[in-house]
């Protein structure tokens, strides 16, 4: 054999009990799909939160969209694109009160995936926006 295939096999059999003992102590590690998609969203880098979560696979269809910020905005637009990438405005409410978790009711969605793109605006007029996409099983 070459030096570079023993040097290759050689490092990663010195990494493979580093790379157990990370999957082991994974927060995720032995959950099942519905454990998955039942966890709270963790807030993004910008403290935004969405249920549906990104990359979250549903079990059943989620009935409303909701957005969760660090502080109180209004929910101005939501985009669903679904698996034959036909897109659709969801109507969100225009003259809703600012608030910190914002929703939206979702029409009735079959399996398959799905991405809703939002926007929202602050007091302030500052503006947020994101896409989440999602799996219904």
């Amino acid at each position: 054999m070459n030096r570079s295939f023993l040097a290759a096999l050689a490092i990663l059999v010195a990494l493979a009990p580093v790379s157990l003992a990370q999957a082991q102590t994974h927060p995720h590690a032995g959950m099942s799909m519905q454990d998955h998609a039942a966890m709270p969203a963790a807030p993004s880098a910008n403290g935004v939160s969405t249920t549906p979560a990104d990359n979250a696979m549903l079990s059943a269809a989620p009935t409303e969209f909701s957005v969760t910020f660090p502080h109180a905005m209004t929910l101005t637009s939501l985009k669903l694109t679904g698996p034959a990438g036909q897109a659709t405005d969801v109507a969100v409410t225009a003259d809703a009160s600012p608030g910190t978790t914002v929703h939206a009711p979702l029409p009735a969605l079959a399996p398959g995936s799905y991405s809703a793109a939002w926007a929202a605006t602050g007091a302030d007029g500052h503006q947020m926006n994101g896409v989440v996409r999602f799996m219904v099983h």
